[in-house]
């Protein structure tokens, strides 16, 4: 089902949209793309059988993408997840939230967190709704737009290798 926000849309991560999907993430994330977290074996894994069995067995009972398109010539703008921990029964993790930067300012980031907190709210057994993000600061828009969605931090630790602060995010659901 898609969801209309002109000049954009949100639909589920399907293989048709993937590529583009990966190729805005390796833009936006680029030390990940490097041997960080690795988006092409969450991504790829949630769109079959196999692989969503592989992420339950990693301790990701569940994970579910999302992607942004431009209404207009059908880009891949932005992507959001969620997903669940098996050690954390507490709350659903908001996961690879991105916006083209020629996409932002349009307030689509907020939409793409939106869209997942509206998805854990409907499945309703967990209590909290979480993200990480960092001190970078190529990441001070979304600070912004947390700090305003009521995402509260509750946590900070050194992010290795980087200089910067690992931010840990919630809200009440």
């Amino acid at each position: 089902m898609k969801h209309e926000l002109e000049p954009f849309y949100i639909e589920p991560l399907s293989w048709k949209n993937l590529r583009s999907a990966l190729n805005l993430l390796n833009r936006v994330f680029p030390r990940e793309s490097q041997g960080g977290e690795r988006p092409f074996v969450f991504f790829t894994a949630t769109l079959c059988s196999v692989g969503r069995l592989l992420l339950k067995w990693k301790g990701y009972p569940f994970v579910s993408y999302w992607v942004a398109r431009d209404s207009e010539n059908g880009a891949v703008v932005g992507t959001v997840g969620l997903y669940t921990k098996a050690d954390d029964d507490e709350a659903y993790w908001g996961g690879w939230m991105c916006v083209d930067p020629k996409a932002r300012g349009k307030s689509l980031g907020m939409a793409l967190s939106y869209r997942a907190m509206v998805e854990a709210t409907k499945r309703g057994d967990r209590k909290y709704a979480r993200l990480y993000t960092s001190t970078d600061p190529n990441e001070a828009a979304a600070q912004i737009m947390y700090d305003q969605m009521g995402l509260e931090v509750y946590r900070e630790e050194d992010e290795p290798g980087t200089g910067y602060k690992r931010l840990y995010r919630q809200i009440e659901l």
